[in-house]
């Protein structure tokens, strides 16, 4: 009996390391407060050497792959943290652009963007959510062709049930504009709105982003990447890669 068990400790210690092993892993920088401003440019993100993770492979097609035309939803998003702040920003291909009808919790059936975070990652294959983790979208909001602003930018925590740029109690803000072939967006976060918040050079945190995209057609989401290639991460972080937090 005694064998078995420390077998199957193995077995289970074993399966952790391989599974922590695989996870994608990148690496976002810690800036000085002030290198970023949110303007709806990337500029500063250039200029301080922040480089994007690209999400354009099939592989990381999570939602729709049969509809994809090898474009749509596709994109360039970067991160970044300040000692209290959460910055990102992104550069999506998109045939509608700043389309997302659905403000709040519904935003993810919509063009957006969700970034996924969490600060304790002591335990890399929880399967749920615990305190210290974050689920954030953050939509272009709708813009009719004539230019006139139907549905606001925004950002939500889908874990919290909370706007973080509506309502009473603000804690960041967005940027949304139009482009060529979609949308930028630019955005950041105060620390204050993350009750875990814990940013430190060389700090492992759990990780991931998915874009969602409604295609040429529709007006609900049909395409969605995922930076991991997990279907479920708005669910179960164990399937979350790994970011590396370096000053």
């Amino acid at each position: 009996m005694k064998k078995t068990a420390v077998f199957a400790v193995f077995m289970f210690l074993f399966s952790a390391i391989f599974v922590y092993a695989s996870k994608p892993k990148t690496t976002i920088k810690i800036l000085p407060a002030g290198t970023i401003t949110v303007d709806g440019s990337l500029d500063d993100w250039k200029k301080a050497g922040i480089k994007p993770i690209v999400l354009n492979k099939k592989e990381q097609l999570t939602h729709g792959a049969l509809d994809w035309d090898g474009t749509s939803g596709s994109g360039e998003v970067y991160v970044a943290f300040t000692n209290d702040k959460f910055y990102m920003a992104a550069n999506i291909t998109s045939p509608k652009g700043m389309y997302n009808n659905n403000p709040g919790k519904d935003m993810w059936n919509g063009n957006a963007v969700e970034i996924f975070l969490g600060f304790d990652n002591s335990n890399p294959t929880r399967e749920m959510y615990t305190e210290s983790d974050y689920q954030i979208g953050f939509s272009p909001g709708r813009v009719l062709k004539d230019g006139t602003r139907r549905v606001p930018a925004e950002i939500y925590s889908f874990n919290m049930i909370t706007s973080i740029t509506e309502g009473d109690e603000k804690y960041g803000k967005i940027k949304a504009k139009a482009t060529k072939n979609g949308y930028l967006l630019e955005a950041e976060i105060e620390a204050d709105f993350f009750d875990a918040w814990y940013v430190q050079d060389g700090l492992d945190i759990g990780f991931d982003i998915s874009i969602d995209d409604v295609g040429p057609k529709s007006v609900a989401r049909q395409i969605q990447f995922t930076w991991s290639g997990y279907k479920e991460s708005w669910k179960d972080p164990a399937g979350w890669g790994i970011a590396i937090l370096k000053e």
